[in-house]
């Protein structure tokens, strides 16, 4: 899932507002909504907008604010909703039906949209059916016996055409808003279980680190003589807000794993010891190296010819680093390895 996400803003793109509560929407264009969307009187949609949905809200922050794990988070969190949508089935319809359910499909990002953007039910119900499809498509593909650069190119591939599918259903604006609000929610809950975060917390850092993104992207499109200053002080202001927005311990947390985020990955994700990364960092410095004298001291090289010196390096690199990975965490590490290669060097030669 964490590759999923990252490749979803990397798709994404530009600058796109969102938000994570309803509470500054148009009541009365909220009340106007629920009484169309659900076939409901104005005391029916009184009774959801002063007593039920505050409490909702009341209690989801409070869930919010809890030091707890991302996997017990969105457990909790359905039960939550799993709660109120039997509360105001009874409301709305004395039980017989839950629209409302049916409607947010008891997660927070479909109950925003929906009364946020005010989407009609058969549009949230073609997004729930659009997005249910593409998660057995992308499971069923996961369990397939292909290298892992593929998998991830075709994650890609397949993320590109949701996001399509997305933005024709919702329409482009409402379409935007929604995967940019959905990706960090994902960025919020891989957050939580990274430094220790509540969720809030963890959207805060995501907040953070997205606009200091957007601020680097902006640097280099400028081409600023002063570049590396520029840069040097987005990183400050980010570490500053950290430190000024979040408790001591998450604060320390964040920066201890992005000040070695190599070796975070190494051990989290591939399961590397101590001295299999003192190992991996010698082989890539010696790696880096060759690479730099590849690019800056063979200007003569024709193109083709500096990427598949380039290439070479690489190859000799992964395989020098191939003892220090254990059962299949070599084929996750390389084939990702060779996904940022690949995207890496067409970058380049686009220049």
């Amino acid at each position: 899932m964490k590759i999923i996400f990252s490749l979803a803003l990397l798709l994404l793109g530009g600058s796109i507002a969102y938000s994570q509560s309803i509470s500054s929407v148009d009541i009365g264009k909220r009340k106007e909504y629920m009484m169309k969307i659900y076939k409901i009187h104005h005391l029916k949609a009184d009774k959801y907008e002063l007593q039920i949905l505050p409490s909702l809200e009341r209690e989801n922050e409070q869930l919010k604010n809890k030091r707890i794990g991302s996997v017990m988070f969105k457990n909790e969190q359905k039960k939550l909703y799993r709660k109120y949508g039997v509360m105001i089935s009874q409301i709305f319809s004395n039980g017989r039906y839950k629209t409302w359910s049916s409607c947010t499909q008891e997660l927070e990002r479909y109950h925003v949209l929906s009364e946020t953007k005010f989407i009609p039910l058969e549009k949230m119900r073609a997004l729930y059916k659009a997005e249910s499809i593409w998660e057995k498509e992308r499971d069923k593909m996961l369990t397939e016996t292909i290298d892992e650069q593929r998998k991830i190119e075709r994650i890609e591939l397949m993320l590109s055409n949701l996001n399509g599918q997305i933005r024709q259903i919702l329409g482009t604006e409402s379409g935007n808003w929604y995967i940019a609000y959905k990706e960090m929610t994902f960025r919020a809950l891989d957050n939580m279980d990274k430094y220790g975060a509540t969720y809030n917390e963890g959207y805060r850092i995501a907040e953070i680190e997205v606009d200091c993104s957007r601020q680097r992207q902006k640097v280099w499109r400028e081409r600023l003589k002063n570049r590396n200053e520029k840069l040097q002080e987005i990183e400050d202001n980010k570490l500053n807000a950290i430190k000024k927005d979040l408790p001591v311990q998450v604060a320390e947390k964040w920066k201890a794993v992005n000040n070695s985020y190599l070796e975070y990955i190494l051990t989290k994700r591939y399961g590397l010891n101590k001295m299999q990364i003192g190992q991996f960092k010698d082989a890539y410095n010696a790696y880096a190296i060759e690479e730099y004298k590849i690019i800056n001291e063979q200007k003569r090289l024709s193109a083709s010819e500096n990427t598949e010196k380039l290439k070479k390096n690489n190859e000799e690199f992964c395989e020098k680093v191939r003892p220090y990975f254990k059962g299949n965490s070599y084929k996750k590490w390389k084939g990702k390895r060779m996904y940022d290669f690949k995207q890496r060097i067409e970058q380049k030669n686009k220049k």
